[in-house]
């Protein structure tokens, strides 16, 4: 039987609208009678109160008046009776007349007079009474006032017993009245309208029972069959209900929802012949499973890949049996557990058994499927990914060959993107001084190149146009790169690659290329200005040279010059003489410096090349050290002694410039020879800034330099190790930093030695 057509139990009756709607009338209207009621009783006892408070007050003050009347006439008894006239109030519980002491003077009862208030009014608490008598006294007025269970009217008044010029006895009239009886008949007169009320509201919702009953109940029976029929599929049944009121509003409702509803259903069908027309179109396999994992539903692209014609072969089977034919069931299948997850899942490491294609390769979506918030299946979706593997695969061999390309290409390349490094290769990591190019991900670009030069990094080049720019080492020095920067797409997004070729070696190359152009243009012009030098100069010595002697001869027979002046022009002329000589040096020391392309070799005296180079860095040393000679006996060497004079005075301004202009007195360069086992050694000593020891083995390396900028070209060093080489011999350094440095020079010696006459001393300094 149809849960719509079972007979209702009988405490299901009352939840029909026909007793439904009298039965809420009739809760609703029995809840506000008990609030009315409740309200009426707390309304009346409110009344009762205030009228009994009034009543007091008004009581009291007459009674006030009166027995201060009779007491300040004499009159006691008077006062008494007065005071005993309200026993016949049976509300008054208490009446009391108080002298001074708190003993009864007059009271309702007679017995209780001469009593003290204790003993009249034992239930009276002594703390409260205090309080109403201070406040009484304080303010010398009545007070009349509802007890804690607002049951009782109690009132205190002050009078006047006796007036006298010795002085005015205070009294106390205290009255209590009892409202209970009062409260009592409010309460049962408000019960009577209650009564009355109820049985009026119960003849009222009889009658609106009846009412509901013969205007609802057919028609919602009526209403109730015509769902029946809907509900078991006949739906163009209909209700036909008539009438204005809401009964034949929603009747109408309701025919026009049965129409909709097999309008709904009409299109629904259609619906369903859509989607299945579209499921079929598609070149996914989708797979729907129950709960057990069985096959409920399958599209033709379903049919094609596990390679089938009807779906009847699939449906009410388990997609293990379907993917993987011939196989027992196992927990390695994933996507056979899929329909177990509660969530998405995503693979593509599946393989399918078709009947005729092998194993094909297969990605997969599984999603759960719901009902209500209550999961009641899964849908399962594979996509065959042959053809996307091969392309993979070829797009993988692609990336692998130009990522190859990329990493071995001696132009550093980068990626950057919104200013931050994303990708540097090998050579950018060599170029900017890093160990590896993980390092030089997430810099900003405007670290990488030196303030003002970020433009180069970030501006398209124009075709065919490289900028130059110059980058930033860890180690503080600077490399030159021609950038070319271009616009595309990496992983998606908009990226700018630099293409940088590091001309560092090449700008260093083609500077001391310039600096040679420069020393050989020096050399020819010194070469040229040295000869024509040469000339005057023989015949300006030897004209003062025949004038001092002529002089000389003079002074002893001519009186103007055997004197003192004749001393000074004798003294001018010698020191004339001595000028031209220095000149004279000069020049030839410049002649043999200019000889460059004469590389031939003989005995050469080592003292003479270092008094030579001495004299050419005079104006280099003197302003900063004390130049000192400390030359011993050594043999001559086998040497081009052009090429010796441009090692020593490369060691020479190397140790002038080591140290600071000033405190000329406090440096000094020390320059000694010796000779050592067939081989004369020489030692240029400076008290300068030294050498750090992380610079020492790369000391004579091409263009490598520690001094600034215009200052140093790196080239120094690395001539005189070649020079040294070149002529057999060697050269080597120590240094400390801020303890100076002492470059040593070992070259052959000739067997036969040659005394350097004219120097005696160990030790001679020059300024």
């Amino acid at each position: 039987m149809s849960p719509l057509r079972r007979p209702p139990a009988f405490w299901h009756r009352f939840l029909a609208v026909r007793w439904f709607i009298p039965l809420i009338i009739l809760v609703a209207a029995v809840f506000f009678f008990l609030y009315t009621f409740e309200a009426d009783v707390a309304q009346g006892h409110l009344q009762t109160e205030k009228q009994a408070v009034a009543e007091m007050t008004l009581r009291m003050a007459h009674l006030n008046s009166m027995i201060e009347y009779l007491l300040q006439n004499g009159q006691l008894d008077a006062a008494r009776k007065e005071l005993s006239t309200l026993s016949a109030n049976t509300t008054l519980q208490q009446g009391l007349l108080l002298d001074e002491q708190q003993r009864v003077l007059a009271s309702i009862r007679p017995a209780q007079i001469g009593l003290t208030l204790r003993d009249a009014w034992p239930q009276l608490d002594p703390a409260e009474h205090a309080q109403h008598l201070a406040t009484m006294l304080e303010y010398m007025a009545g007070n009349v006032h509802l007890s804690e269970d607002r049951r009782q009217v109690v009132a205190y008044y002050p009078i006047t017993l006796q007036a006298s010029p010795e002085g005015t006895r205070m009294g106390l009239l205290l009255l209590r009245q009892d409202l209970t009886a009062q409260k009592l008949a409010r309460q049962r007169e408000a019960e009577r309208w209650a009564a009355r009320s109820c049985l009026v509201v119960a003849v009222l919702v009889c009658l609106v029972s009846l009412v509901v009953h013969l205007v609802l109940g057919r028609r919602m029976q009526r209403l109730t069959a015509t769902a029946h029929r809907l509900a078991l599929g006949e739906l163009h049944a209909r209700a036909h209900l008539r009438g204005v009121d809401e009964v034949g509003l929603l009747g109408r409702a309701f025919d026009f929802m049965a129409e909709q509803i097999d309008r709904g259903n009409r299109q629904l069908q259609e619906s369903q012949e859509r989607i299945r027309s579209l499921l079929d179109s598609t070149a996914e396999a989708i797979f729907g499973l129950d709960l057990e994992g069985r096959c409920t539903f399958c599209n033709r692209a379903a049919l094609r890949l596990s390679g089938h014609e009807h779906a009847d072969a699939l449906l009410g089977r388990s997609l293990h049996s379907i993917i993987h034919p011939g196989h027992e069931p196992s927990g390695d299948c994933r996507v056979c557990e899929s329909f177990r997850e509660e969530g998405a899942l995503h693979g593509d490491d599946e393989v399918l058994r078709h009947p005729r294609d092998g194993d094909v390769p297969v990605e997969y979506w599984s999603h759960p499927v719901t009902r209500s918030g209550e999961r009641v299946g899964s849908v399962v979706t594979f996509v065959d990914i042959r053809e996307r593997l091969r392309a993979e695969s070829t797009r993988r061999r692609m990336e692998e060959g130009f990522r190859a390309l990329i990493e071995h290409s001696p132009d550093a390349i980068f990626l950057h993107r919104a200013g931050t490094l994303l990708f540097a290769n090998r050579a950018a990591a060599t170029l900017l001084g890093h160990a590896s190019p993980e390092s030089l991900r997430g810099l900003p670009v405007s670290e990488l190149v030196l303030p003002g030069e970020e433009a180069a990094l970030m501006v398209t080049s124009q075709a065919g146009m490289p900028r130059e720019a110059r980058f930033r080492r860890p180690d503080g020095r600077q490399a030159v790169g021609e950038v070319m920067t271009v616009s595309l797409l990496f992983e998606g997004l908009a990226t700018v690659a630099c293409i940088t070729r590091d001309i560092t070696e090449r700008r260093q190359v083609q500077e001391r290329i310039l600096a040679t152009e420069r020393m050989v243009s020096l050399g020819t012009l010194a070469a040229g200005v040295a000869h024509e030098i040469n000339n005057p100069l023989a015949y300006l010595l030897s004209n003062l040279r025949f004038v001092e002697a002529e002089v000389r001869d003079m002074a002893g027979h001519v009186a103007e010059l055997s004197g003192a002046e004749g001393v000074e022009i004798q003294q001018a002329l010698r020191e004339a003489i001595d000028g031209g000589n220095r000149v004279r040096d000069i020049v030839r020391d410049l002649r043999t410096f200019s000889r460059g392309g004469n590389d031939s070799r003989g005995p050469v005296d080592i003292h003479t090349v270092l008094d030579s180079c001495a004299n050419m860095a005079r104006s280099e040393i003197r302003h900063r050290a004390r130049l000192v000679k400390n030359y011993g006996t050594v043999p001559r060497v086998f040497a081009n002694d052009s090429r010796l004079g441009q090692l020593f005075l490369n060691l020479l301004v190397n140790a002038a410039q080591a140290i600071p202009h000033g405190n000329a007195h406090q440096n000094e360069i020390r320059v000694t020879t010796t000779c050592e086992e067939g081989q004369v050694l020489v030692e240029i000593q400076d008290t300068g800034v030294g050498i750090p020891p992380e610079h020492l083995p790369r000391l004579f390396d091409p263009f490598f330099t520690t001094k600034p900028a215009g200052v140093g070209t790196g080239m120094g060093l690395s001539v005189c190790h070649g020079i040294v080489t070149a002529q057999g011999g060697r050269i080597s350094v120590e240094s400390h930093p801020n303890q100076g440095s002492t470059f040593r020079v070992v070259l052959p010696a000739i067997e036969t030695p040659l005394e350097h006459f004219g120097h005696d001393e160990p030790e001679r300094a020059a300024s």
